[in-house]
């Protein structure tokens, strides 16, 4: 077998069948302990091949990042030093925020296609299913290319415009100004119902429309637990770099951010897929049984 190749139905050490399965967070703990190897191997596989989808998140991202940038004159003032220095913190500031924008956006929205495959093989995964990890991953990335194409073309359009509507808003004098709130509650409602989206996708056999519309249910549905799965993924995403970047000790600062960078090439993005696919199986087992009368994509 090839790298990428793992055949989950072979015998191995596995569970025992008398064990209990473990609940909630234990649960997920378990399995990433138990599939840690092949989460690596997973990530790697899907940074491949989500890197042209996030290249456009990334170039959009500059509108979000552009409002944080300090003119570099008055950066080499606050710091003392050089404008060529200046210039070198503007820029790496800016990237960082660019790459953590569109790896949230990749996790919580998804990448379109290549997010079938990996969301597929997290949900086999769960499933204790067997699974041959490249080749499972790139039929599902096929058998699902035009509806996951057009969910990510949707996700950019709303991404625009959620982000220039917070700016007007912002921007915008008196009362008109609190309508920054409401497309922060509508970005966050739009988040929470990718949190299942992907899910019903590769599994049921459903329209686009009818994809949101179960997707807004299940949102709305398990409200808390979806609220907590944002909380505790962007946690997870950001609390290394926010470390580095706080830190006043300067070797620190490095070495978190480049602990940050090894750990989100080799497993930050599949540790919280899996949670977030752990999250939209439980919450969904509760309404759609095994024997539901619904189509499946298998």
């Amino acid at each position: 077998m090839g790298l990428f190749n793992s055949n989950y139905s072979k015998p191995g050490p596995g569970v025992s069948k008398d064990e209990p399965k473990r609940k909630g967070l234990g649960r997920y703990y378990q399995l990433v302990v138990r599939k840690f190897w092949d989460l690596i191997k997973l990530n790697l596989l899907y940074i491949v091949t989500l890197l042209p989808t996030f290249a456009v998140v990334f170039v959009l991202s500059g509108m979000i990042s552009n409002r944080f940038s300090i003119d570099i004159n008055e950066l080499a003032k606050l710091g003392g030093g050089s404008l060529v220095d200046a210039a070198k913190v503007s820029i790496t500031t800016d990237l960082i925020i660019r790459f953590y924008i569109s790896a949230l956006f990749a996790i919580l929205w998804g990448g379109g296609p290549a997010t079938a495959g990996f969301v597929y093989i997290l949900r086999s995964f769960i499933a204790e299913d067997p699974v041959f990890l490249a080749s499972d991953y790139f039929k599902h990335i096929k058998s699902n290319l035009k509806q996951t194409i057009i969910v990510w073309i949707i996700d950019i359009i709303m991404f625009v415009l959620l982000c220039y509507a917070y700016f007007f808003y912002g921007s915008s004098p008196g009362i008109l100004s609190n309508g920054k709130y409401v497309i922060l509650v509508i970005a966050l409602f739009y988040t929470m119902l990718h949190l299942y989206l992907y899910h019903l996708l590769v599994t049921y056999k459903l329209s686009i429309p009818q994809l949101y519309r179960n997707s807004a249910l299940f949102a709305i549905s398990a409200l808390p637990f979806s609220i907590i799965t944002i909380v505790f993924t962007s946690f997870i995403m950001l609390i290394w770099p926010a470390i580095g970047f706080t830190s006043l000790n300067e070797s620190l600062a490095v070495f978190f951010v480049t602990a940050t960078l090894i750990l989100t090439v080799t497993l930050l993005f599949a540790v919280c897929g899996l949670y977030v696919e752990f999250n939209a199986v439980t919450q969904i087992k509760k309404y759609i049984k095994e024997d539901a009368k619904v189509e499946r994509n298998e």
